[in-house]
């Protein structure tokens, strides 16, 4: 008869092998997925084994969570969702981590022509007689309605969404010259807008009650209501972004050092980016401006012909390159990709590619993602364009 003592050890060494063996037998790894080039709204299946070892797996890519459709021991279906981008996908086992297989996301981008006619002009009207001259700067207001700054024409348009109507806001002011890039404080139904020469105007949304708050030097440049209320300007040519309190009053230096800063922008986290030059690193590109205004570049574009730049809510900045007729994409990884324009100065609507720029200038984003373009050519003196992409 074996003694209790000697039981134990004789069933600690089979426990062990036991245990040693579920662990190998639950090994999980991954063999392949199909497919690895993928869009918004695509199944990708991965193959491997015991994928379901310590129950249903999850999947993230670029940090955002992807939905598991179907989940077995040797395959397991996730959904890509909008604006994923392009990395590997993170696989969570039981309580293991680990890579999955490397996506390539395609992006859609649809183009349109909003509003703007053959010639340029300044009717008014629906949406495709309405003419405009050399627009620039471009917002959106809480109700997705766009103002323009109708640069050549010397007037400020709006672009009413819900009745599909372009109308004039004309200066009242005779010290303002052609408005250049505009703000807005939805809010308070505010408007705010430097142009090519040394001032800042503000005025009612309706075009009421303008004042020249700002007379700086010239050029002013970009212009930004920040989240604490202040109006923050940009100067093209000595680098600078100006503070000022929404009145014009208390104008102090914020920022400097960003070589041709063009436009100023605030994300939904109240962060401030820039679109300038780095010397350093001889690149076009992004500057983010931290607390304490320290310019830090942070996205570089060597190709980027400037000048105007959006981000959206996924992290996702997007350029309107002028000179080389595209508007492009930089990742939160920094992978720069050409989502819409083939290059042609010419006005074709269609996707990605197959649609076509004639000169984007201004660039802004809606709360829905929509983004909105402006174009004109100063070699020819074509575009004159409103342009919708909708990306996904």
């Amino acid at each position: 008869m074996i003694k209790p003592r000697y039981m134990i050890t004789l069933l600690l060494p089979l426990m062990l092998f036991a245990a040693c063996k579920k662990e190998l037998t639950a090994s999980t790894s991954v063999d392949s997925a199909s497919p690895v080039t993928v869009k918004s709204g695509q199944t990708v299946t991965i193959t491997g084994k015991n994928l379901t070892a310590g129950g249903t797996p999850t999947a993230t890519l670029n940090k955002r969570q992807l939905t598991v459709q179907n989940a077995s021991a040797t395959s397991l279906q996730v959904l890509i969702p909008k604006m994923a981008g392009s990395g590997t996908i993170k696989l969570t086992v039981g309580s293991r981590s680990f890579d999955g297989p490397e996506c390539h996301y395609q992006y859609t981008a649809t183009v349109t022509t909003l509003a703007g006619g053959p010639t340029a002009g300044s009717n008014d009207g629906s949406l495709s007689s309405a003419e405009f001259y050399c627009p620039w700067g471009v917002v959106v207001d809480e109700n997705g309605n766009l103002y323009i700054a109708d640069c050549y024409n010397r007037l400020i348009r709006k672009v009413s969404i819900t009745n599909n109507q372009v109308s004039t806001i004309s200066f009242t002011t005779t010290n303002f010259f052609s408005p250049y890039n505009l703000a807005i404080d939805t809010k308070n139904h505010v408007l705010y807008g430097t142009d090519f020469n040394a001032h800042v105007i503000r005025m009612g949304a309706d075009g009421s009650n303008q004042t020249v708050i700002y007379n700086g030097e010239m050029p002013n440049a970009g212009i930004a209501l920040g989240p604490d209320g202040l109006v923050y300007v940009g100067n093209n040519t000595k680098g600078t972004i100006m503070r000022m309190n929404s009145d014009g009053s208390n104008v102090t230096p914020y920022a400097s050092g960003i070589v041709t800063p063009r436009n100023i922008i605030f994300d939904a986290a109240g962060e401030m980016f820039v679109a300038g030059y780095d010397g350093a690193t001889q690149s076009a590109g992004i500057f983010q401006v931290l607390s304490g205004a320290t310019p830090v570049f942070m996205r570089a574009d060597k190709a980027f012909g400037g000048w105007e730049i959006a981000r959206d809510s996924y992290g996702n900045f997007f350029e309107a390159d002028h000179f080389n007729n595209v508007l492009k994409l930089i990742d939160p990884s920094g992978n720069v990709v050409t989502i819409a324009g083939n290059g042609n100065a010419a006005d074709v609507d269609g996707v990605g590619t197959d649609a076509s720029f004639n000169g984007p200038q201004g660039l802004a984003i809606a709360a829905d993602g929509t983004l909105y373009l402006t174009t004109y050519n100063y070699t020819t003196g074509g575009g004159n364009k409103i342009r919708k992409i909708v990306v996904d």
